[in-house]
């Protein structure tokens, strides 16, 4: 299977290659809407103790960008998080914890702790089950290399997977 390339790894680290980038990004999506704190509702604020956190100018309760993230509670600069989070999900098999350790200077159970918090984080919500009939299939797109046949391992091919579920009841009709 071939992973989707368009973020590279130098793209990447462009755009989030430092900790204040990342927690910039953070900030422009926790409050695209607007500034409300989470205690008081109050949507003055000042700046806050964390980068670009945001310090609630009537009860003072302070919020970090992190907070309520995957990234929330990290011990490890935040740039080295969204690093290991890029490298879980572009790998095939997923990145082992010995190799992550190794790669941003962290303790083996620090890396092993943090690819759980984000493979829990990946899993589905559950909250919209397929329940019905579902028809799964799959096929590759590409063409196969010279004097190779089927389903033999070409770069040039993607696998997709497409899962349809049918919750009105009403038959099928085939497209061969």
């Amino acid at each position: 299977m071939r992973i989707n390339k368009e973020l590279t790894r130098k793209k990447f680290e462009q755009i989030l290659g430092t900790d204040k980038q990342c927690y910039k990004y953070l900030a422009d999506i926790k409050w695209k809407d607007g500034y409300q704190c989470k205690r008081c509702k109050c949507d003055r604020f000042m700046r806050g103790k964390k980068p670009f956190g945001k310090r609630c100018a009537k009860c003072h309760y302070d919020e970090s960008p992190t907070a309520g993230t995957l990234f929330h509670k990290v011990k490890f600069g935040l740039s080295d998080a969204f690093g290991m989070v890029y490298d879980i999900v572009t790998s095939k098999k997923g990145a082992n914890s010995i190799w992550l350790a190794e790669r941003y200077g962290v303790r083996q159970k620090t890396a092993w702790l943090f690819r759980q918090k984000v493979q829990r984080a990946m899993t589905s919500s559950l909250k919209h089950p397929l329940e019905q009939d579902v028809d799964v299939d799959e096929f590759e797109i590409g063409t196969p290399k010279k004097n190779q046949q089927g389903r033999s391992h070409s770069t040039n091919k993607t696998r997709v997977v497409i899962a349809v579920e049918n919750r009105e009841g009403k038959s099928r009709t085939s497209l061969r």
